[in-house]
């Protein structure tokens, strides 16, 4: 039997569900004013069935209005499969996957904000200090991870030692915004997406041999990205996690407890 054909949205889903979400919004006499941003209403962008919805609301207390909002899109249009919740002191944004895959982003902002759609931010200048607490957490879980290995603690080991990989890929998509001058990108495509398979060779972590491999595997890596990226060979040394992985390799696993 020949599988069925996965359901996606129909091209134009945007359009056609703009008139139930401006019905939903003027029943709830705390909305001020709806606005679609972003693809929705730049022909420039070429939405396509991929694209989100971007919805401004206009309202005061953006918290509740927003989760109630996102309550009648459910029962209007389909349940909640995923959603994401972020909350600034001037914006209450949820963005809300329903269970037939469209996918909406609701920016909910106080009449004060002066009604402006949320533009697309460039990244700031001074993201080395972003990198420097990225590469404060890469090491400290490396260590962590590494210790967790030799106690033979193989689960918090391996989440601990795959978590390095993120912090990397975090640096590299800074790196990636920082050159094109802006945090949105609609496509991959550019030189940085190589870091995705470089790590993509890391070792399994999912033994106390795994896991001290991968880790110097992530630490070459990142050692690799800090100069090649932004010229911060100076936050590289990390001699002593290298030796922390020599002495474990060559002492071997511990018993638990010890």
């Amino acid at each position: 039997m020949r599988a069925s054909k996965p359901d996606l949205p129909p091209l134009g889903w945007q359009a056609q569900i703009l008139p139930e979400l401006s019905r939903i919004a003027a029943g709830d006499e705390r909305i001020r004013a709806l606005r679609t941003y972003g693809s929705a209403n730049d022909p420039a962008l070429d939405a396509d069935v991929w694209s989100d919805l971007d919805l401004l609301l206009v309202a005061e207390d953006p918290a509740a209005v927003a989760e109630d909002f996102c309550r009648q899109v459910e029962d209007s249009l389909a349940p909640a499969f995923a959603s994401h919740r972020s909350d600034t002191a001037d914006k209450y944004v949820i963005r809300l996957v329903l269970f037939d895959l469209r996918r909406l982003d609701i920016a909910v902002v106080p009449p004060s904000s002066g009604y402006e759609p949320v533009p697309m931010s460039a990244p700031a200048e001074g993201i080395e200090d972003t990198v420097t607490g990225l590469v404060n957490a890469f090491r400290f879980d490396a260590v962590l991870a590494a210790v967790r290995a030799t106690r033979g603690d193989m689960l918090i080991g391996a989440h601990l030692t795959l978590q390095l990989a993120r912090h990397i890929l975090v640096i590299a998509m800074l790196i990636r915004d920082r050159e094109a001058g802006t945090n949105h990108h609609r496509f991959g495509g550019t030189r940085w997406d190589a870091w995705a398979a470089r790590l993509a060779s890391a070792p399994a972590p999912y033994t106390r041999a795994g896991i001290t491999a991968a880790i110097r595997y992530y630490a070459d890596a990142l050692d690799e990205l800090l100069l090649t990226g932004f010229g911060l060979g100076h936050l590289s040394d990390d001699q002593p996690l290298r030796n922390l992985l020599d002495a474990i390799d060559a002492r071997g696993a511990t018993a638990p407890g010890r």
